[in-house]
Parts: structure tokens; sequence; C-alpha cells
């Protein structure tokens, strides 16, 4: 069990743990809500000793970069070549083309610059400690499920690395554990149960509404949905806990 979780872990942060096969990675995806639990209570650590010191746009600022290095920007950089594959026109192979570029399109750049500048005052306006580290960890375990959902509910746009992922998560097994451990740690960490209905009902409208915009415009879904929708659930799950 714990290489599986080191397996997976590998793949969602940057720091580095071990090298593995992506196949491997692909079997254990069940397990990306508890990834998310430990990589929330790594930012929430961090964000409970800033908040006593800091606040505003610099605190949000802060943990928004803290977020995004964690992840080392692998998913924001879905968000991109999502943006310019929906904006793209032409064929499913045309836009497939636009997304694997690795040069980011106007849409894409301008996707980025409205998801980080949201994400920094999105944090800045949280003022209550204990909101702010429930909305990190609640936020970090429902987005890394949604992409879970994804997988299971879709199929694969083209052939790649979303296919393993895909087929993996056709797993009804598989899939109730994730389910489970989402449940388990929501109600251990969702201090606010309104709020915390909220997050859910936020991310599955999220991850079901790409899931049919990436069906109609592709074909399927592809690795950058998934990895976007885990950036677009977390920046609408920060949105509702937003007291403007």
């Amino acid at each position: 069990m714990f290489n599986k979780i080191y397996s997976v872990l590998s793949f969602l942060i940057i720091i580095p743990v071990k090298n593995y096969d992506i196949k491997y990675i692909a079997q254990n995806m069940y397990l990306f809500p508890l990834i998310g639990l430990i990589i929330g209570l790594i930012i929430a650590i961090l964000s409970f000793f800033l908040f006593s010191f800091l606040e505003g746009l610099l605190l949000g600022f802060i943990i928004t970069a803290f977020i995004v290095g964690i992840t080392g920007l692998h998913h924001i950089d879905a968000l991109s070549d999502l943006a310019d594959g929906l904006m793209a026109k032409g064929s499913s192979d045309f836009k497939h083309n636009v997304m694997s570029d690795p040069r980011n399109g106007t849409a894409g750049t301008v996707a980025l610059i409205f998801y980080i500048i949201g994400m920094i005052i999105l944090v800045s306006y949280i003022d209550e400690k204990t909101k702010l580290l429930s909305m990190i960890i609640i936020a970090e375990i429902l987005s890394k499920y949604s992409m879970v959902l994804q997988c299971y509910l879709g199929k694969s746009a083209w052939q790649g690395m979303n296919t393993l992922f895909i087929k993996e998560m056709k797993n009804k097994k598989k899939f109730l554990v994730s389910n489970l451990i989402v449940v388990a740690s929501i109600i251990t960490f969702g201090f606010n149960f309104y709020y915390t209905i909220a997050s859910v009902i936020t991310m599955l409208s999220v991850s079901i509404t790409l899931l049919l915009i990436a069906n109609r415009s592709f074909g399927g879904i592809s690795g950058d949905t998934i990895g976007a929708t885990n950036e677009i659930s977390r920046f609408f799950i920060y949105l509702i806990h937003t007291p403007f």
C-alpha cells in the first residue's frame, strides 16, 4: 500500500519521491483523493503559520504560489492547453495538435492569468483561520477526486496517457474505494457542514460540465481535460468559500 501511495504522490507533486511506471500510477489513480488530503494538509500547515503574521493579497500570493509550486505546474499547464483546444476551430485532430503544442496560445495564456490572479484574490478574502484551513484541505481532496470521477464517467478522446487512467478507473471496486476515501476525509476535515456540501456539489457540477464540453468539442476527455478539471474545481470551491 505504501508503494501505491508513493507512486501517486510522485505523480501529483514536484517533490521527488521515486520514479514509477505510468501504468502502475494509473492503476492506483483511485488513491488521488488520499494524496489530495496529504497535499491539503501540507498547504494547510503552512497557511496556519502564515495566517498569524500575514494577511490580504500577500497571504493570497504566497499560498497560491505554494499550491502551484508543490504540484509542479502539472495541471495548470493542462488548464492552459484545454483553453487553447476549446478556442481552436477545426476537427478533433486539429484541436489535439493545438493542445499538444508546447507553446501557449492566446487563450491558454489568458486562462492562466485569470486563474492565478483569481486564486490570489480568493485566498486573500478568507479572514478566518479555521475556514481557510478547512477550505484548503477539502478543495485538494475534492479537486483530486474530480479527476477520478471524470475518468470513471468519461471516454478517451484520443490515445495517450489519459487512456491508461480512464481504463483503470472503470474498475467499480477501485471507484468505490476512492469514494470511501472522500467521504471519510470530508467528514473528518469538513468543519462547516453547509460549505462542505456546497463544495461537493460544486466539484460535481464542474466535473460533469467539463465532461460534456469535452465530449462535444473533442469526442471525449483528454489528459488536459482531466488535469484542468482539477484546477477549475479547486478555483470554484475557493470561490464559494469567499465572503464577498
